[in-house]
């Protein structure tokens, strides 16, 4: 297995990125992904808990309705009987009233209004004389019967407004990988093949997100360019040579997009500009074992373009392209160019260069 320094690129733009927006702090793609999907799963899950919230709730309604329904008939019962009971004593005193002489009736002259008035309405609204004392109960019970099919004709309405806060909440949440989408596929595809160059044999070694920066620029005279700063995906040092390798997790329209820089251009700057660098520090003498009496060895890095989706269809000169599968068994079979004694003085002093 390769020796691997470095976490890749995007992966640290990344975490950085997400913790500064108060989500979490992360350490590998694994925990981000995981994170990521647990996100677009837990809207439909936040749903369906407020949706058995919501059925709960239908069935403690239920439950009240039944409870005060039924406390209210046996309240009904109760005045029924007393009521029946009235109307027969007051039929039964006013019957009365005739067999008595006429100086009793003329005492119960006003009484008689009265008890005729209240007969009257027993026998004419008994139902409503009956429920009066209870319009309240019924208001209430009426309104939980309204409160029951509410939910139930419309209980995704009230799983919504239920669930917005938390919905809006995760959508937030999302909203931050949306906003971060590009890094976030691009760690992926720097991932898979940081993961497939670590099963290079232990002779090779892996640099992750090689940046240098340049106090004075390195001149590519041939280009007009002036580099201030270098920024590769994976450097690979083993006994087949040196690598740079270049991922992109691309979809079709951005490998066809002629308004982003092309990765060729971008690997073929850094491989200028290591190219000046480490055969000056040879001419030096300032790397090991690559000058000997014949004379200094030249440093050649090789230039790798890994495509995880869409290749284009033409090749290019000077730049290999790869899907990430490939890569590995490409470096690996490669003629032998460095003894590991080189390889290990290579990655020393390249090593040594990251601020």
């Amino acid at each position: 297995m390769a020796t691997i320094y470095r976490q890749v690129g995007s992966l640290t733009q990344l975490t950085a990125e997400l913790e500064s927006e108060g989500i979490g702090a992360f350490r590998t793609m694994d925990e981000i992904r995981s994170f990521h999907n647990d996100c677009k799963s837990s809207l439909n899950r936040i749903r369906e808990e407020y949706r058995e919230i919501l059925m709960q709730e239908v069935v403690d309604l239920e439950s009240e309705y039944e409870r005060l329904s039924l406390k209210l008939h046996r309240k009904i019962k109760e005045r029924e009987s007393l009521l029946i009971n009235e109307l027969e004593e007051l039929k039964g005193t006013l019957a009365g009233n005739e067999k008595r002489n006429m100086l009793l009736r003329l005492f119960f002259f006003f009484r008689k209004k009265r008890l005729t008035k209240r007969k009257k309405i027993l026998e004419i609204s008994f139902e409503e004389e009956l429920r009066r004392p209870f319009r309240k109960g019924f208001t209430k019970i009426n309104s939980i019967r309204s409160e029951i099919e509410d939910r139930r004709n419309n209980a995704d309405n009230w799983v919504e407004r239920y669930s917005a806060s938390d919905i809006e909440e995760q959508e937030k949440i999302l909203s931050v990988f949306r906003k971060h989408k590009s890094l976030f596929y691009g760690a992926e595809g720097e991932e898979r093949v940081a993961r497939e160059l670590s099963r290079l044999p232990d002779t090779h070694i892996v640099i992750n997100d090689y940046r240098l920066k340049f106090s004075q620029p390195v001149h590519d005279r041939n280009n007009d360019d002036k580099i201030y700063s270098i920024q590769i995906d994976h450097v690979v040092v083993g006994p087949t040579g040196l690598y740079l390798v270049e991922t992109k997790n691309w979809s079709r329209d951005s490998v066809e997009n002629p308004e982003l820089f092309s990765p060729i251009k971008q690997l073929k700057r850094s491989n200028f500009a290591i190219f000046v660098l480490l055969n000056k520090a040879v001419e030096r003498g300032d790397i090991d074992n690559f000058s000997n009496h014949w004379g200094d060895k030249k440093i050649s890095p090789k230039n790798i373009l890994c495509l995880m989706n869409h290749r284009p269809n033409q090749e290019f000169q000077y730049v290999k392209t790869l899907s990430d599968n490939q890569i590995a068994q490409y470096v690996g079979n490669q003629r032998q160019m460095f003894s590991q004694g080189e390889v290990n003085s290579l990655a020393e002093n390249l090593l040594s260069r990251i601020a």
